[in-house]
């Protein structure tokens, strides 16, 4: 399995230190830690949404801490989703035209307008959305939302999937809802990089970074692990040992 993502001690404004990991090119990883730990910060230095003040960031062989913004915009924009709590949805547009919006920014003549749309539905009807399409986004419910959202986070078919609290303003049914709809994604092959404070959801990736005081200082492999019970108790008494 290939290194999709590597980070080399980045730091950033004292927030973090000396950050070091790697993501293999499938594998599903959350990072955990209690507020103000860094988690959020950590997400934006290594998808370029932000500069780190040192360390390196390499994504599928390339070095790209160091580009400007204008090569990170379009990094994000090509190889990269995001989906975040808040979900950032625009109003005055149905679901599936604000699932297309990205595409139709990137693509500009690549693809038809026609392509796009298709592709568009194919995601939502994946994600059991499709016949919600034409609705408006104030007309369908907060899991229905973040699952177009998780659409629109695929439309350009990125290498990686950030995710920041994809579930911290759902109620626990809707949480779980969506959290299914990333554990398919991963299982075909969708990498997948998130911050979220829910064990529950957590325990549902490979593996755990805990960060505490802007340092990596414990991770847990659960990959191959069967879901259940005992996944989720193995993961709190980790848990607890971080002093969680």
């Amino acid at each position: 399995m290939s290194e999709l993502l590597v980070v080399k001690k980045l730091c950033k404004d004292g927030i973090l230190k000396d950050i070091s990991f790697a993501i293999n090119d499938g594998e599903m990883v959350a990072v955990m830690g209690p507020s103000g730990s860094g988690k959020s910060t950590l997400l934006y230095q290594v998808s370029g949404m932000d500069r780190a003040d040192s360390g390196e960031v390499w994504m599928d062989g390339a070095e790209i801490s160091g580009l400007s913004e204008d090569h990170r915009a379009k990094l994000r924009l090509g190889q990269m989703g995001f989906v975040f709590q808040h979900m950032n949805m625009l109003k005055n547009l149905n679901l599936i035209d604000n699932i297309r919006l990205p595409a139709c920014h990137l693509q500009k003549g690549k693809s038809s307008g026609q392509e796009i749309e298709q592709r568009a539905r194919m995601l939502m009807r994946k994600m059991g959305i499709e016949e919600l399409a034409g609705r408006k986004i104030t007309e369908v419910s907060g899991g229905q939302l973040q699952r177009a959202c998780i659409c629109r986070s695929m439309i350009n078919q990125p290498k990686i999937l950030f995710a920041d609290e994809p579930t911290g303003a759902l109620n626990r049914s809707a949480a779980q809802e969506v959290m299914e709809e990333f554990t398919r994604l991963n299982r075909e092959s969708t990498t997948i990089l998130m911050v979220t404070h829910d064990s529950r959801i957590a325990a549902r990736c490979g593996r755990i970074l805990y960060l505490l005081d802007g340092s990596i200082k414990g991770e847990l492999f659960l990959a191959g692990m069967p879901e259940g019970k005992g996944k989720e108790e193995r993961m709190n008494r980790w848990l607890t040992q971080m002093e969680w």
